[in-house]
């Protein structure tokens, strides 16, 4: 008798969907190293710290700017990324999330060469834009590429592959930044965003499409074979099945627009997967993790009062030296993350990781306010690894998971706008809060992750292995609480 074959949504992860969410995050790993990459490099280049600037190779060794200016220049990544994903949802419906993933690195690779061959602050502002479109349309992309190839098993570790991927390329920026301090070396760095971009786009040309949008486009042929790749020989006719259905479900075939999510046009009363996926995203960047981002080096320094005078430019300072330990933190952080999603759950690591940071936040007040730099610098570091356990990776993972697919586009798309929006907000605003509230900044953090907990309370519900249609089943009824629960009462009568 031959052996019955599993069903391959019953499977774990297979090597060849490992193989495929690694291929995809290069555009992640992008991502997090052009959020960090400007961190330890921004006063070599802005304040000229490698000595008076001077033609090398004709190009200047550094390029003089105010700290607004460059506060601009940080945060046009972020308004590049916003743009990005905006226009992702229109490309990613109808030419495929693989398609998006793949030639948003054509963009990215002109953006490298402007900002490598960068001769004033105008054309990092124009490399800086043009690298954040790249990324912003790759990165949501990439989260709703690893739900849909994904078996719910291995969903549930992989769908946090976004941050793990960010964490990475934020680890390397500030790594190699340390090696690069001397003019003209930042220009490397600033060229290391068009390698990545190679990378991918080898990497991507093995990759299968999404079976789900094959299926949604009425290419279930394509779907099967991609399936067969992905499940590794497992029984793929259960879950082609439930794809072809969902794909033949009344409207539920045409993939719908921001505009029309934002508007309600939905078959799918979708208000409450839209204020979760907005909620998770502002309250990831109101806890006010972008700051340590863009300016840890900033906070190290204000909190041990280090400073810059007569200092070699050669050889890395404390503050950059914590900055480089606290991302590998961050990055084992969120390693940690992965697993734990898994056997305790999203709802559970969220309510904990928002909680921390609130407590945390406080500390790192408290610490600045005492002169007790120990205490500050521990509670950073505290608040920046409890927030990759939960808060970072989930907000990506979770809207994917709750969304059906012909709305799951949009859904991201609107949740990375809200993460760059924020992320440009914080790069403008953060140097100067600092300025002007020292020790207090953090009192603020800390009131808008007490919040966060509250709103999570009330509204979201536990997708841990979850089915997305059942998911969407359940909580496509407007926008309502999950906590309390409602019991009903039972009577003697009953």
């Amino acid at each position: 008798m031959s052996k019955e074959r599993v069903k391959s949504q019953d499977l774990g992860i297979t090597r060849y969907q490992l193989f495929c969410v690694i291929a995809a995050s290069a555009s992640s790993i992008n991502s997090g190293w052009n959020l960090a990459v400007t961190n330890i490099a921004g006063d070599i280049i802005t304040k000229c710290l490698g000595g008076p600037q001077r033609s090398i190779g004709g190009l200047p060794s550094c390029i003089p700017a105010s700290d607004i200016v460059w506060g601009v220049a940080v945060g046009a990544y972020a308004l590049g990324a916003l743009c990005g994903a905006l226009s992702s949802t229109r490309f990613s419906n109808k030419y495929g999330r693989r398609w998006v993933l793949l030639y948003s690195n054509v963009v990215g690779l002109g953006a490298s060469v402007v900002l490598a061959l960068s001769a004033n602050i105008a054309m990092v502002m124009v490399g800086r834009v043009a690298a954040g479109i790249a990324q912003g349309a790759a990165n949501g992309t990439f989260t709703t590429y690893v739900v849909e190839i994904t078996t719910p098993r291995a969903r549930t570790s992989l769908a946090s592959m976004t941050q793990m991927a960010v964490s990475t390329g934020m680890l390397l920026a500030f790594a190699l930044s340390l090696a690069a301090l001397e003019p003209p070396l930042w220009r490397v760095l600033f060229g290391v965003t068009g390698m990545l971009c190679i990378v991918s786009m080898a990497l991507m040309c093995l990759c299968v499409e999404s079976p789900r949008w094959l299926g949604m486009n009425g290419r279930a042929a394509q779907a099967e074979a991609a399936l067969v790749r992905l499940r590794s020989g497992a029984d793929v006719t259960e879950e082609l099945d439930l794809i072809t259905m969902a794909a033949s479900d009344g409207g539920s075939s045409r993939t719908v627009s921001v505009v029309e999510l934002l508007c309600g046009r939905t078959p799918d009363n979708l208000r409450h997967q839209l204020l979760v996926a907005v909620g998770l995203m502002f309250f990831q960047q109101a806890s006010g993790i972008s700051s340590i981002g863009f300016f840890s080096t900033t906070l190290f320094s204000s909190i041990s009062s280090t400073s810059d005078a007569a200092r070699d430019v050669s050889k890395p300072t404390v503050p950059q030296e914590l900055s480089v330990v606290l991302m590998a933190a961050g990055a084992a952080a969120t390693l940690g993350g992965m697993f734990l999603a898994g056997y305790w759950g999203r709802r559970p690591l969220l309510l904990a990781g928002h909680g921390g940071m609130a407590v945390f936040s406080v500390l790192v007040a408290a610490g600045n306010l005492a002169a007790a730099p120990r205490l500050a610098v521990g509670a950073v570091f505290l608040y920046f690894i409890i927030f990759f356990i939960g808060p970072g990776p989930l907000p990506w993972a979770i809207p994917n998971e709750l969304t059906p697919t012909y709305a799951s586009a949009a859904v991201m798309a609107v949740n990375n706008s809200v993460c760059y929006l924020g992320i440009f907000i914080v790069g403008l605003a953060f140097a100067p809060l600092l300025s002007l509230t020292g020790g207090y900044t953090f009192l603020i953090f800390a009131a808008t992750n007490a919040a966060a907990f509250v709103f999570l309370l009330l509204f979201l519900p536990e997708t841990k292995d979850g089915d997305v249609a059942e998911l969407v089943a359940v909580h496509s009824v407007g926008i309502h609480r999950v906590w309390p629960v409602k019991r009903k009462c039972v009577t003697p009568n009953d």
